[in-house]
């Protein structure tokens, strides 16, 4: 479990490195400040300085990293240390399958990815709302809170839509429902639940993730409707609207933009063979 002080001390040297190369660092931050162990995390000092810092996010059989180190102490193989660290508790732990993410232009990130050579997955664009005025109509669809009796619907919403292994969708479902219930809601047509939306509160911002509706009820319109809803409820109580949509996902891209969101930065993922 990261201490208050481990955890400003990451936040503050996320500032400088972000501000360095004019780049984003995704850290996942609802998993940081929840976690149970510190198993995943790997923080570098310099007598009462933290110069570096990699975080390891597990997704069920999958997991993520991603790291940082402070632009005074690089080119000095401190990240490739913290790296072979994470690493090799990984395969104590049989773990098989690692994603590295880098912000989409970081030239640090790009140069040590080519060191690993790790090999591209995808990109995931994170956008911003540009204040649209949206038709909102809850006639026919609604939103709900996720509750336990959801789980099943979650995970198969998953599987079809963004392509996740049935264990990684299981094993991340439980853990967003037991950390931030609230924040899951399940999309309602006439009746039928068709589709999830997650939506998570971070320093008077809003952040869309994992929206999917079910295939055999897509271009109905519905996803737009759930989207507008989501949206002008969020734009009530913050201007600074976001979501994550992965490249591969052109129909939800153009939903996104006629929705009023606009790119502003994207974070690429490449695999790392264990």
């Amino acid at each position: 479990m990261l201490t208050s002080k481990q955890l400003q001390d990451i936040k503050n040297l996320q500032i400088v490195c972000e501000k360095h190369e004019d780049i984003k660092v995704k850290l996942n931050w609802d998993m940081l400040k929840n976690r149970t162990d510190s198993l995943d995390d790997f923080l570098l000092y310099k007598e009462d300085q933290l110069i570096g810092f990699l975080g390891l996010y597990g997704f069920g059989e999958t997991y993520e990293l991603c790291g940082m180190i402070h632009p005074d102490y690089r080119k000095q193989q401190l990240f490739q240390e913290l790296f072979q660290e994470a690493v090799q508790s990984l395969r104590s732990r049989s773990v098989r399958k690692l994603l590295l993410n880098s912000p989409g232009t970081s030239a640090s990130g790009k140069e040590f990815i080519e060191k690993i050579n790790a090999s591209y997955d995808f990109t995931e664009y994170e956008m911003k709302w540009n204040k649209k005025s949206l038709s909102v109509n809850a006639a026919d669809v609604q939103l709900r809170t996720a509750t336990e009796k959801d789980i099943e619907t979650i995970i198969d919403l998953d599987e079809k839509c963004f392509h996740v292994v049935r264990s990684d969708a299981e094993s991340y479902t439980k853990r967003l429902l037991e950390e931030s219930g609230e924040g899951n809601l399940m999309i309602v047509y006439n009746g039928a639940t068709v589709g999830k939306i997650r939506i998570q509160r971070v320093d008077n911002r809003s952040f869309i993730y994992g929206f999917a509706i079910h295939p055999s009820h897509q271009g109905k319109g519905i996803g737009r409707n759930a989207l507008s809803q989501v949206v002008m409820k969020e734009s009530e109580w913050t201007s600074d609207i976001y979501l994550d949509v992965a490249a591969t996902n052109r129909n939800a891209l153009k939903l996104y933009e006629s929705s009023g969101f606009q790119t502003f930065y994207s974070q690429d993922y490449y695999q790392f063979a264990l």
